[in-house]
């Protein structure tokens, strides 16, 4: 599993090197830059650049090589190494966004892009990171009909995140709007699960996977996507997730299933929580953690957090089985199945 996150930390390196250099942007481009000032592409390549290297887990394009080599067998992981930036790059690209909206102030173990740049350069990075990876696309290594079947896989699903962060925005703007179970899986399945299904779907595309085995692929890591929100959303009020602190969830008003779990089973603390939220979000993550504490603690003593952990748990399980039906018997098999235990 090393080796395959060292070979992806390489590939998005080079398509976002530390050193922004006439090439790189030459090449950006698609055309010869008359006089390219590089310390001003260098400086506006900054904000992606520091996320990009302050790590992450990787599983994404991981995913990707290893539905490749499932579908294809080990040949076809060269091509899926250099699609690594199309799935990482806009999910760094969506967590600058994210946290912009959302006024978070901290992100994998440092100050939140826009708190360290600034709002408008901030903005600018997230959107490059939207697009950038489209130079991995026009390369001589895909055929035109496998080019066209990449770029069309790759806008359906930054079509689906961007309707999946535009719900979770709604019901943060209303402390005491609170969708139901159904609407918060459809979320999580637009805004978390579509960077999985990319990349299940372009890893079965690059190995010559039919059309059956491409969707189907795709279907099945939106559920290990899913499962692995619902798993984020109870770390982030129990534990706390990695890089970031403990209940902001609660400060940025995020309607996470254990929120709506708890609030289903005990429908007349819906105003105490939406007043929590509310009173969170105006003092600011320094400031909440009497909020934050008292929220916790009702979500926690309800059952909900609990019942939340057992969902994601069971859909993560049935991926599993799913990998295991449909995929042959093989190393890469046995590392899908890896990866999502992991999220456990």
């Amino acid at each position: 599993m090393h080796k395959k996150t060292d070979r992806i930390e390489k590939q998005l390196r080079a398509i976002l090197p530390g050193i922004i250099d006439a090439v790189w942007v030459n090449t950006t481009a698609g055309d010869e830059i008359n006089k390219p000032t590089l310390e001003y592409y260098r400086e506006m390549c900054k904000p992606a650049s520091d996320l990009i290297r302050r790590g992450g887990k990787r599983w994404r394009p991981l995913l990707l090589v290893m539905i490749a080599e499932a579908v294809g067998g080990p040949d076809t992981a060269d091509l899926a190494y250099s699609l690594a930036p199309v799935v990482e790059f806009p999910h760094t690209g969506s967590l600058i966004i994210d946290d912009i909206e959302d006024n978070s102030d901290w992100r994998r173990g440092g100050a939140a892009i826009h708190k360290k740049y600034g709002t408008d350069i901030s903005i600018n990075a997230g959107n490059l990171l939207y697009y950038l990876p489209t130079v991995c696309i026009e390369t001589p290594l895909l055929s035109s009909e496998l080019k066209l079947s990449v770029y069309r896989i790759y806008a359906k699903y930054l079509r689906r995140v961007h309707l999946g962060q535009g719900l979770d925005i709604v019901w943060h703007r209303k402390p005491d709007l609170f969708p139901s179970v159904q609407e918060y899986l459809q979320m999580c399945r637009f805004k978390t699960g579509c960077l999985a299904g990319l990349s299940a779907e372009l890893g079965a595309a690059v190995a010559g996977g039919s059309e059956e085995q491409i969707i189907t692929s795709g279907r099945i890591a939106e559920k290990i996507g899913v499962g692995f929100q619902i798993r984020d959303d109870v770390q982030n009020l129990s534990t706390g997730n990695p890089g970031k602190r403990r209940g902001d969830d609660i400060v940025e008003g995020k309607k996470s299933l254990p929120v709506i779990l708890h609030v289903n089973m005990q429908p007349e603390d819906s105003k105490q929580i939406a007043r929590l939220f509310s009173a969170a979000r105006n003092a600011g993550a320094d400031s909440a953690d009497k909020e934050i504490r008292e929220a916790i603690e009702m979500i926690t003593d309800s059952g909900a957090l609990d019942k939340a952990a057992a969902i994601g748990e069971n859909m993560l399980k049935e991926a599993m089985a799913e990998v295991l039906e449909i995929y042959p018997a093989c190393s890469a098999r046995d590392e899908i199945i890896q990866l999502i235990q992991s999220f456990f």
